[in-house]
């Protein structure tokens, strides 16, 4: 079906409750029966500042934003300056903000595209529903609600199970709701400016709403981590929060560490044990921790981490997405070990992945790394389920030599005890039994049993994903969130494939090389400014891409950058 979306967003500054209030809105809509993509922006303050949290709302599957919005909230005058440009033509703006004045210029442009400013007084509808000045965002809640000419029951029922383990009045919660959804100031015209798409009726079965660090969090469950080891940084902050919070319930060891050298060696020490444990960090951490991952490549003890990209060097845009960390991921480590990096795309990607780190970590003995991105962290998606389970495959072997040369790489592994053969765990270059050596002969037959992991692995991972019409004149090749925002644009363009790499390292190419022999238009897609895939595609096949479509400036693909770079 073609797929049609409407968007609201709600701006504001932080700590004015934005987050809050999108989330909700987001929760009524798809338990309305709406498929709905959520995305915030925020600055990395604690307060003030610019932020929105933008919804879109679809009678079909999407994964992806739209740059542009058809209704937008605006509860500052900075937020109407930087959101204003992006409403829809025939779109709406609604303000609560006596301190809001149009200027010639925003007057001009509303009238100029056919765009109608509301002001909602929120505060007074507030106060005269029986409640106080913070219920003013319900009371905007319930007037877009009625724009969008849903019932409000659902709504009312979504917000008030939310606050009613807090100390608030519900009765005047649900009143102040009630006052923004039978407000005077709505007009009948406003509804027939936003026309919501119909929603079949195989759409209405329920749904999840669901982040993507929710999604990895409940696959760390599944794949039966029994330890969480962070340090707290933006964007994998929410794995640590979820884990925390399930932690009673699941039995997991969540620990606070007092840096991210110290999590990641807590980690290392707990799979060294036999305990399947996750350390999750963003890319300033990450730096910390190389040293330990190439503690892990050497002693061939499996190690896994999350990292969850942000965008830009050194602190860069904390608060911001990106996908500019592949490079770290694959080269970080002084000198030659095995490891693996897998790269989430979307809420079942990030459950299936997370398990199949913990296998290939364990199966392999090598550090495995799971990118992921702050738009897929913390953004929320609907979806009628979570994948299957993957079946937990420790890879353990009892032996006689722990480091014995193999043909595939693969030594035997054992959890060290009392009953099991003793043996040297050593980060120094070992022999087959783990005693230090330095004899040319000896450090080369070791360095290439351990690499001759990586041909076995290679062998073990999928090609590269196809999605839409193989014989399509035109494949964009790419990895991660990219992935969500080309599907989208596919839904109503048949011309037009997508090649998507979720296994990054080691690379498989057969598919790749397969599709570039044909005469097809071939671009390279990534939210990075050097195009990092496609550095690495070159390195392994000599393939340079004419065509890429980079973009690096802390937003994530919409919709438009793909129509606008392909002329549509």
């Amino acid at each position: 079906m073609s797929q049609k979306r409407i968007v609201v967003k709600f701006g504001g500054q932080s700590g004015q409750g934005i987050n809050t209030i999108g989330k909700l809105f987001t929760k009524s809509l798809n338990k309305s029966g709406y498929k709905v993509f959520a995305y915030r922006e925020y600055p990395s303050i604690i307060k003030g500042g610019v932020a929105s949290y933008q919804i879109d709302i679809s009678n079909s599957s999407i994964g992806s934003s739209s740059k542009y919005c058809d209704i937008l909230v605006a509860y500052t005058p900075e937020t109407l300056n930087e959101y204003l440009p992006l409403v829809k033509e025939s779109g709406i703006v609604i303000y609560d903000n006596k301190d809001i004045n149009l200027t010639e210029d925003q007057d001009a442009f509303l009238k100029n595209n056919n765009i109608t400013p509301i002001y909602l007084d929120s505060v007074s509808i507030a106060k005269n529903s029986g409640g106080t000045e913070i219920m003013s965002n319900v009371v905007v809640l319930g007037f877009v609600w009625k724009i969008l000419n849903l019932k409000p029951e659902i709504l009312v029922e979504e917000i008030l199970e939310h606050f009613k383990k807090k100390n608030v009045d519900l009765e005047a919660e649900k009143n102040s709701i009630m006052g923004g959804f039978n407000s005077p100031t709505y007009r009948p015209e406003l509804t027939d400016k936003i026309e919501i798409p119909k929603i079949s009726e195989i759409f209405k079965k329920k749904s999840l709403v669901i982040s993507g660090n929710e999604a990895l969090s409940l696959g760390a469950i599944a794949s039966g981590i029994r330890a969480y080891y962070g340090y707290p940084m933006t964007p994998a902050t929410s794995i640590f929060k979820f884990l925390g919070e399930t932690s009673t319930e699941t039995g997991i060891l969540v620990k606070q560490a007092e840096n991210e050298i110290t999590a990641v060696q807590m980690a290392l020490g707990s799979m060294y044990m036999g305990t399947r444990a996750l350390v999750a960090t963003s890319g300033g951490g990450f730096d910390l921790m190389i040293e330990s991952i190439t503690c892990a490549g050497i002693t061939e003890t499996p190690l896994v981490i999350v990292l969850s990209q942000r965008t830009g060097a050194a602190t860069g845009v904390p608060t911001w997405t990106g996908a500019g960390d592949l490079n770290t991921a694959l080269k970080g480590g002084h000198g030659d070990f095995p490891k693996c990096i897998l790269s989430c795309s979307d809420v079942h990607s990030s459950y299936t992945l997370i398990q199949k780190a913990f296998n290939i970590s364990e199966k392999y003995q090598l550090p495995v790394i799971v990118l992921t991105e702050k738009q897929l962290s913390e953004s929320l998606y609907t979806v009628n389920s979570l994948p299957n389970d993957l079946p937990i495959e420790r890879g353990l072997q009892d032996g006689a030599l722990r480091y014995e040369i193999t043909d595939n790489g693969i030594s035997p592994r054992w959890i060290p005890s009392k009953e099991k053969t003793v043996y040297i765990h050593n980060s120094d270059e070992h022999n087959e039994e783990g005693t230090s050596v330095e004899s040319s002969e000896e450090v080369l037959e070791m360095s290439d049993k351990r690499m001759r992991k990586m041909t076995t692995l290679l062998e073990g991972i999928p090609e590269p994903a196809m999605y839409g019409d193989r014989n399509a004149s035109i494949i964009f090749v790419g990895w991660g969130t990219v992935k969500n925002t080309i599907l989208d644009i596919m839904e109503d363009n048949k011309d037009i494939g997508y090649l998507h790499y979720e296994y990054i390292y080691p690379l498989k190419t057969d598919k790749f090389e397969e599709l570039i022999s044909t005469e097809k238009r071939v671009i390279l897609v990534e939210n990075n400014q050097t195009g990092q895939l496609g550095n690495l595609i070159k390195e392994q096949t000599g393939y340079d891409f004419k065509e890429k479509l980079l973009k690096y400036d802390g937003r994530p693909f919409f919709i438009e950058d793909i129509l606008n770079f392909l002329n549509m």
